[in-house]
């Protein structure tokens, strides 16, 4: 296998190459650093099979236990990490650390404001041709939009560090102005009217609104005569992220002729606080603003029974709209997300309606008057005639990196220009020049959103072929020749900084990285599409591509969003050629200090199955020797805390192990995938499934997803196949986004239908941007898929049609199948053409199915990374497949290969015999037989740690059991037999083998350990000041006490007995 005997691969899946290993984020907490310390954290991680670790600083509000706070950037602080290096080299674990303090993204104290992201701001004045005016001031304040701060913040006037880059005239159109209502009434005070200067005299409304319930309010403006609207701009300032209240529904609504109100439509609320929709034309004299919101209870959704939410919710008492304006005009419908101030998950459901096209700039119309101002004002005049300039300049974005210490926050630099990326990493890697690193690591960016730089009209000019300048001005809300054209402009701007950031950010730290000889990890959007940019494209740079995967029940299942984002990151992996993929793994929220490597393998085995073959543990945080147990987490119910404190801390390396072992024989040979995903070229993977899973592939094929920048540059034809990296496709599927293309994206793909690959697809229904002409992209589709009376001469195939599954049932019998769609799978060609399996159970319960492999025959074997056994497969009772039954949550590869047969019989006998359980600080207990130490009458239920079961029975030979098999074990157990330790276990089947059993009497002892959970339960109920105080107030008295201990008979296994 891969060029290796079957023997030296069987001994590297036993003791598996440290590259297979796992790494572990390691997070220093508030300044809690103790040398003693973070010798013992490393020598622990190393002990159990860790070989690596990935430093962050952070804060979350942890109490110092420390004599003093360790500030990152100090000389304590660099003393402790030159210890931290030098003891991880020293113990073979490599060392890689965070882009800033905290973990997202890239800020510090020393980014100045000149180096700081931006957003685009501007202001507008009205100016008579002939005449020199001095324009109104660009908006300068720090914030997420125009003059609007950040939440919580006071707005500081000059915060902004605003600053010109260029401005445009227009002809003057009264339309383009608010309209001005008569007067105003409120949900408040709905018998008093004020007028509308009034209105806006107190900087908008503030309006009742029930922190705890759902509730609503309204604002009317009201007109003297009938009006028509096209267009209406709210600004709705509120807190956005973990805890904040939810944001409101906001509808502009008419009154009918009978009086009541009838929606004209919604203005959905984004990450920005500005809304803006456009529509076709509505009369009316009354137009009225309706907000709606939930109550702050409904976040707490996310906690499992009995955890206490943690103190960070944010509610709100009050409605507070800044800003409500209809228009006469036309504007970009869902603006301030189309032009970067906020997302959205599917752009292409965001059109502006035609009908709303009123008053549009006409392209011929606008002047670029940038060269005519000078300290704010006109030098030349304008020609004859009323204007209205619109000045556009930038301004901070006031996002700072964290979270993080004070001493260590600050700015967040620009994204989007190179070189302030690279000043930035260049300071921020100068702290480790004493402990050399190896390797930079991007945990997914939370830095927020930023739509300007200095220089992206350049970058604009190079990736799409014209000049941007007088199109910005559909990013202030003017619709410029059309709406279409309007929109296709701003799809153009996003595409440009999704590209920009991807190359300046991604591209310069992954440089700068290798400069220095350390490789970079990168994630990317994790979560949707928290902020504008292409996850595979971002990850492309990266030497391990990255996802996430947060902890799930089996029940509920994983959130799609995680599946998308790991399935992106082994496509990044597959299609670049690197030889990993790695996963922030265990990341929890919901259920904390309750798992163990039995809950976790479910969470594990999907991972492998979306091709994770490097894991990244989340999380260790470092524990100074001053802190009690179970010592410090990142915050109280945030973090997995797989540390050194953790109950079953000793018992952790045959869990370790098993993921090693599975990620090395993942990472043999090359991928097994059937098809080359192309999901378009408007969204990243997290936005396009974050939601549902992709469903559009059959469960009996695999496949990689490819952006713009793969099928332009890496997927190519060679000798008959799609290739791309280490990746070898039967076909080229359309999907995503794909509804729509650019003429780049169709070159690409009729060069490889030329070739001769095979392309599933519709024909795209529109253009994707600007640039394209319409009679080269007509040209172009029709040479792919045929025009009505030629079809395509090409030399490879096209299916038009989105029905993939049907394509493949016709014409493609899938490489490897498996009976039962529930089973997760993974495949890798290793040897040239031979199947290696990977396999794993999702339920709680035995699974049987069978599996179809290419030349099924009777030579395949199945390796068991838990028990470390082989066995021959059996054929199924159809003769064509193999037979192959997995324990609950089980786990196997199948590969060829030659192995014992399976024992032709196994009997099974339980053992009689007196139990005896010892609780620490409890007398014996004496039990018939095994129960858990949670059940009633034991008195136990709130003990976490290690108890231990002793039995003791008769055997009588000559023949001796090959193996004993417990039936349920909470969570880990170290079994010692007749003083001979004979294993951990930790998951299904819970057995061991051993040669240990004796004729007469024998002893078996079990040392079961549980997690933190049942003890903090009962430090809520009743504090003993014993274990770290932040810690025991994660339950409430609601929390259900989880089973822990040994049940079930013990079972004696003979082999081949008559």
């Amino acid at each position: 296998m891969n060029g290796k005997t079957s023997d030296i691969l069987w001994s590297e899946f036993v003791d598996p190459p440290d590259s297979a290993r796992p790494r572990a984020w390691w997070h220093w907490m508030d300044g809690n650093v103790d040398l003693d310390g973070v010798r013992a954290d490393l020598r622990w991680l190393h002990s159990v099979g860790v070989r690596g670790v990935q430093s962050f600083d952070g804060a979350l509000g942890n109490p110092l236990v420390v004599e003093k706070a360790v500030i990152p950037g100090s000389e304590q602080w660099r003393e402790a990490v030159g210890v931290a290096v030098a003891t991880a080299h020293d113990l073979g674990l490599d060392f890689t650390v965070a882009t800033s303090a905290g973990w997202s993204a890239s800020g510090a104290p020393w980014v100045d404001k000149a180096d700081a992201m931006r957003k685009l701001v501007w202001s507008q004045t009205v100016v008579q041709g002939g005449e020199l005016t001095q324009l109104n001031k660009l908006p300068d304040v720090a914030g997420p939009y125009q003059d609007i701060p950040r939440w919580g913040a006071a707005p500081q006037e000059g915060s902004g560090d605003a600053k010109d880059l260029f401005a445009l005239a227009i002809p003057f159109h009264s339309s383009h102005d608010a309209l001005e209502p008569g007067f105003v009434r409120t949900s408040d005070s709905p018998t008093e009217a004020v007028t509308a200067n009034q209105a806006t005299a107190v900087d908008g409304f503030r309006l009742t609104r029930d922190p705890d319930n759902p509730s609503v309010a309204w604002i009317e403006q009201s007109f003297t005569t009938p009006v028509t609207v096209r267009s209406c701009v709210i600004e709705l300032p509120g807190p956005h992220g973990f805890g904040a209240a939810p944001p409101a529904t906001a509808s502009l609504q008419v009154q009918d002729d009978d009086g009541g109100y009838v929606t004209v439509c919604t203005l959905p609320a984004t990450q920005c606080p500005s809304r803006s929709m456009s529509f076709p034309a509505v009369t009316g004299t009354h137009f009225r603003l309706r907000l709606e919101a939930e109550g702050i209870s409904t976040v707490l959704a996310a906690f499992e029974k009995g955890v206490v939410p943690p103190p960070v919710f944010r509610p709100l008492n009050e409605y507070a709209v800044k800003g409500f304006a209809l228009y006469e005009s036309g504007i970009p419908a869902h603006r301030e997300a189309k032009s970067g101030f906020a997302t959205a998950l599917d752009y292409d459901s965001l059109d502006t309606d035609p009908a709303a096209a009123f008053a549009a700039v006409p392209l011929a119309s606008i002047l670029d008057v940038s060269s005519q101002i000078s300290q704010g004002g006109l030098t030349s005049p304008l020609p004859e005639g009323k204007w209205r300039v619109v000045r556009f300049g930038s301004s901070l974005t006031g996002q700072t990196n964290g979270p993080a210490l004070p001493e260590a926050t600050g700015l967040e630099v620009d994204k989007l220009d190179s070189e302030r990326v690279r000043r930035y990493i260049t300071t921020h890697l100068a702290q480790f020049d004493d402990a050399p690193i190896d390797g930079l690591l991007s945990d997914s960016i939370e830095a927020g959103l930023q739509n300007i730089t200095d220089h992206l009209g350049a970058g604009f000019l190079r990736l799409r072929g014209y000049n941007m300048i007088p199109w910005m001005l559909t990013t202030a809300g003017f619709l410029v020749e059309d709406a279409h054209s309007s929109d296709l402009f701003l799809a153009d701007f996003r595409r440009t900084l999704t590209e920009v950031f991807a190359e300046s950010y991604y591209g310069t730290l992954s440089a700068e990285a290798h400069q220095r000889g350390a490789i970079y990890y990168a994630e990317a959007l994790e979560d949707r599409r928290p902020q504008l940019g292409d996850d595979l494209a971002m990850r492309s740079h990266a030497d391990v591509p990255m996802g996430a995967m947060w902890t799930f029940s089996s029940k509920a299942g994983p959130a799609p969003t995680y599946v998308a984002d790991l399935k992106g990151a082994s496509s990044v992996a597959h299609v670049y050629g690197r030889s990993h993929t790695g996963s922030e793994a265990f990341t929890s929220g919901r259920n904390p200090w309750s798992d163990s490597p039995k809950s976790l393998k479910h969470v594990a085995d999907l991972q492998l199955a979306l091709g994770v073959t490097r894991f990244c543990i989340h999380t260790s945080p470092h524990q100074p020797t001053q802190v009690p147990p179970p010592g410090i987490a990142l915050a109280p119910s945030l973090g997995q805390s797989f540390t050194r404190n953790e109950t079953w801390a000793s018992s952790a390396k045959p869990w370790v192990d098993y993921l090693a072992r599975c990620s090395h024989l993942l990472s043999l040979g090359r991928p097994a995938v059937d098809i080359a995903y192309f999901i378009g070229e408007e969204a990243p993977v997290t936005a396009l499934f974050g939601n549902v899973c992709n469903r559009d592939v059959p469960a009996d094929y695999d496949y990689d997803y490819l952006g713009p920048d793969a099928l332009k540059t890496v997927l190519h034809v060679q000798e008959g196949e799609l290739q791309a990296g280490s990746s070898r496709y039967r076909l080229l599927y359309l999907g995503g986004a794909s509804n729509r293309m650019s003429t780049g994206a169709l070159q690409a793909i009729l060069r490889l239908v030329e070739q001769g690959a095979t392309v599933v697809g519709e024909r795209p229904t529109a253009k994707r941007s600007l640039a394209d002409e319409d009679t080269e992209y007509q040209r172009l589709c029709g040479l792919i898929w045929g025009s009505p009376n030629n079809h395509s001469p090409n030399k490879g195939r096209i299916f038009p049609t989105a029905d993939l599954a049907s394509v493949l049932r016709e014409h493609f019998p899938p490489s490897v199948s498996i009976g039962d769609p529930r089973v997760r799978r993974i495949a890798r060609w290793v040897d040239g053409d031979q199947p290696l399996l990977f396999i794993a159970n999702p339920v709680n319960e035995e699974l049987r199915t069978t599996v179809r492999l290419p030349e099924t025959a009777d030579d395949f074997v199945a390796w068991d990374p838990v028990t470390l056994s082989q066995r021959a497969l059996s054929r199924s009772d159809g003769g064509d497949g193999l037979d192959v039954r997995l324990p609950p949550y089980g786990s196997l590869f199948i590969l060829r290969g030659e192995a014992d047969p399976v024992p032709v019989k196994e009997q099974v006998a339980e053992v009689s015999g007196q139990w005896t359980l010892t609780i620490p600080g409890s007398d014996p207990v004496q039990l018939p037989h095994a129960t858990f130490w949670t059940d009633p009458g034991i008195g136990a239920e709130h003990f976490s740690g290690t108890a231990t079961y002793v039995v003791e029975f008769q055997l009588h030979g000559p023949e001796l059991p090959h193996a004993v098999q417990f039936a349920d074990v909470a969570d880990v157990a170290q079994i010692t037999i007749n003083g001979e330790e004979s294993g951990i276990l930790w998951t299904a089947p819970y057995r061991v083998h051993t040669n240990a059993l004796r004729p007469g009497t024998n002893r078996i002892r079990i040392s079961v350990t549980n997690p933190w959970r049942n003890r903090l339960i009962a430090e809520a109920r009743s504090n003993t000041g014993t274990l770290f105080p932040p810690m025991t107030s994660v339950f409430n008295h609601e929390a259900d006490i989880q089973p822990a201990g040994l049940r079930g008979p013990l079972s004696l296994v003979y082999k081949n007995r008559p």
